[in-house]
């Protein structure tokens, strides 16, 4: 069957190599094998189960309606913890309109809308959907967000799909270069996240202090590529209505301070998170704003250009 569900799942299937995970916890995307190999990370350590209140670590949760801690002195915002609540919200997976496209793919829709529990953090009124789109060498991810047109006042909000891609078995985060964000301003959230930067290299390698990467890359390229220094293989992110990329990786140190991150999880991956986080989106009553990414995995790509 190209869909199928459990108690916690939604599970989609394309021929006999390629399927896709998704937890009804957020909507996250937690496993997606292409080719018969797995492309993300999530740790064995993190739940998807709907009674675990955490987030799910790993996969592609989605940040909404914040990202990172809730702004100072915003009322709206003040009871929200990081990130937001739609990736620990349990969402509504809408089955008649999750549909298999035949050879063309697989496709499955959910929806949050607020219940009692957001509306005690939130106070404004919003739908959000999510389609996650196994397609036969891809995979695609669109979050649409609409303000009710009986809604008195905007919506405003930020979001971010916070994308954990696994690295090959031979592979360290530090042997891990994108691009291409040469001369593309980014705020170092290690180094205090206050002052714009310029990347002035080529081929960004995911690497910092004690292992720490966590960057913002503001209005960056919506094709970006990841590759791995020495190794074949190559990751391309598109992204669409989503102007900036976090790129993160926590390091050793931090890693060990994760309490769901299994050991040497943080060797596993990185992340490269298209989002809106330098400005706000603000919808009026009616309004509905889109955005997505699209990833695909060449394992015969050669780096060594």
């Amino acid at each position: 069957m190209p869909i199928t569900r459990d108690a916690h799942s939604i599970t989609l299937t394309l021929g006999e190599f390629s399927s896709t995970r998704i937890a009804l916890k957020g909507a996250t995307v937690y496993s997606y094998v292409q080719s018969g190999t797995e492309r993300l990370f999530t740790s064995s350590l993190s739940s998807i189960e709907t009674s675990d209140p955490a987030a799910i670590r790993g996969g592609v949760p989605i940040c909404w309606p914040i990202f990172g801690p809730p702004p100072e002195g915003n009322e709206l915002y003040e009871k929200l913890k990081q990130h937001g609540f739609a990736r620990t919200s349990v969402w509504e997976f809408v089955e008649e309109e999750s549909v298999c496209e035949g050879e063309q793919g697989v496709k499955a829709l959910f929806k949050l809308e607020p219940n009692s529990s957001i509306s005690s953090l939130f106070a404004l009124p919003f739908s959000l959907h999510y389609t996650v789109r196994l397609l036969p060498s891809s995979l695609s991810l669109s979050l649409v967000v609409s303000s009710p047109s009986t809604a008195i006042a905007p919506l405003p909000f930020q979001s971010l799909l916070h994308a954990y891609f696994r690295l090959p078995p031979s592979v360290l985060p530090a042997q891990t270069e994108v691009t291409p964000l040469e001369n593309v301003s980014y705020l170092d959230k290690v180094q205090g996240n206050k002052e714009e930067f310029v990347e002035r290299r080529k081929k960004v390698v995911v690497e910092g202090p004690k292992g720490e990467v966590d960057r913002v890359y503001l209005r960056a390229p919506d094709r970006l590529r990841i590759g791995y220094q020495g190794e074949k293989g190559s990751v391309e992110v598109r992204k669409k209505n989503l102007a900036d990329v976090v790129l993160w990786n926590p390091g050793p140190e931090k890693a060990q301070t994760i309490k769901d991150m299994e050991p040497q999880g943080c060797e596993r991956y990185i992340c490269l998170e298209p989002g809106q986080t330098s400005s706000w989106v603000n919808l009026e009553p009616g309004q509905s704003w889109t955005g997505s990414m699209e990833v695909s995995w060449n394992d015969n790509d050669d780096n060594s250009q």
